[in-house]
């Protein structure tokens, strides 16, 4: 299992969350229109510098997309660290490191259909940034998948990748209902709920 966030990595987290709160407070403040980087880099208390470092617009930063940063670097990390693990725990991983915050925030993913509501033409942004997020995730799966022995590179097709994908984050979905559960448990839960559901399908 991956090791724990470091101290720089919760620092980065918790500066893109607050710019992110500060551009979606001054957009229902003042409308997206009105809003500008430099008032959001002042109220999140860092530099427009730095609010570059995060995001690429303020309509990305009102959408306020906190997962981890999909760089090809950060996957290839990622995917170093589980190197050696089962499929099912090596994908549920990778999942919960990009997602896991998120999903666990139910008032911020409230606040984000909200602000598409009430800002449409923040749903083209919304709809790139989730199909980007997607195509990043899938192409992360079939490595995974390559690397087990139980799989391999014939069986780690692009349809495989995403089906093991879309299982692993409706079991997200599912767990981080539960705000009172701890990380470990829920991962634990996911692989289980992963792995009942494959062997009953393959009995059928």
């Amino acid at each position: 299992m991956p090791e724990t966030m470091g101290l720089r990595d919760r620092k980065r987290i918790e500066t893109r969350r607050r710019i992110a709160e500060s551009a979606r407070s001054l957009a229902l403040e003042h409308e997206i229109d009105h809003t500008t980087i430099e008032q959001i880099a002042a109220r999140a208390d860092v530099s427009p510098r730095t609010f570059f470092n995060y995001f690429d617009s303020k309509e990305d930063a009102v959408l306020g997309h906190t997962e981890l940063d999909l760089s090809p670097e950060a996957l290839a990390a990622h995917l170093e660290t589980v190197d050696g693990e089962p499929a099912a725990q090596a994908v549920v991983d990778l999942a919960f490191l990009v997602f896991g915050e998120t999903f666990a925030d139910e008032a911020e993913r409230t606040a984000r259909k909200e602000l598409v509501v009430r800002f449409p033409q923040l749903i083209r942004r919304q709809v790139n940034r989730m199909t980007s997020v997607s195509e990043a995730m899938v192409g992360a799966v079939r490595t995974v998948l390559e690397r087990d022995p139980a799989w391999g590179p014939e069986a780690a097709t692009p349809q495989a990748a995403e089906m093991l994908l879309g299982m692993c984050m409706t079991a997200l979905r599912t767990a981080a209902r539960d705000a009172d559960t701890a990380p470990d448990e829920v991962r634990g839960r996911m692989v289980a709920l992963i792995r009942d559901t494959a062997s009953r399908i393959a009995t059928d």
